[in-house]
């Protein structure tokens, strides 16, 4: 059995969190997710600590941890900061060189999404998490780069919502999104990547 830290909680509950109806804010209690992942009690602090960076989690007093519900009231303004701040980084990072490795796995991924004739819900998180990650991880500014994670994590639970309430129960932007960002990829710098999120993300917002 893989033994599990901060990191790797933080991941599962990331996922499960995504996955999860907004409406829905069951109370994260750390000892029971220690027990769940075999651990003592500190990377489980640790990892939600994380997730409340992210707003994916929040501190209710009285109650404890809570997964932090969508808001319909807070919809527009969570995807316009989500905009500013792509904007913001491509902006900033501009002719960074983007790494070799965030290159390929742009480009394997787009052709993933292009070749396939349907992702579920459980890749189209898989594939959208890797991309926030690359996206974050090849960012110079440390604070624009949480920044921006946060609020593409929070854009990304509503694009999960909606994929799961479409007759199809897919994400129908996936395709384009991954096709901008790996045309992207030729241009070869880090502003571009961003630039090409901002853009998709614009288009359907």
């Amino acid at each position: 059995m893989a033994k599990h830290n901060a990191d790797t909680i933080a991941n599962a509950l990331r996922k499960r969190i995504c996955l999860e109806p907004p409406t829905a804010s069951p109370v994260l209690h750390e000892q029971s997710l220690a027990e769940e992942f075999g651990v003592s009690r500190t990377p489980v602090r640790q990892a939600l600590q994380r997730l409340a960076y992210e707003r994916l989690v929040e501190v209710r007093s009285g109650v404890g941890t809570v997964v932090a519900p969508l808001s319909e009231e807070m919809k527009a303004k969570d995807v316009e900061l989500a905009l500013a701040l792509a904007k913001t980084a491509a902006e900033f990072e501009g002719d960074k060189r983007l790494s070799l490795e965030a290159n390929a796995y742009i480009v394997a991924l787009g052709r993933q999404v292009a070749e396939a004739k349907e992702i579920d819900l459980e890749t189209n998180y898989a594939i959208r998490s890797t991309t926030i990650n690359i996206l974050t991880r090849e960012m110079t500014n440390d604070i624009l780069a949480e920044a921006l994670r946060s609020s593409l994590w929070r854009l990304f639970r509503w694009r999960m919502d909606e994929a799961k309430h479409s007759p199809s129960g897919i994400d129908p932007r996936l395709p384009e999104v991954m096709a901008s960002l790996t045309e992207a990829t030729k241009v070869g710098t880090l502003g571009a990547l961003l630039q090409a999120q901002y853009d998709s993300a614009m288009r359907n917002s």
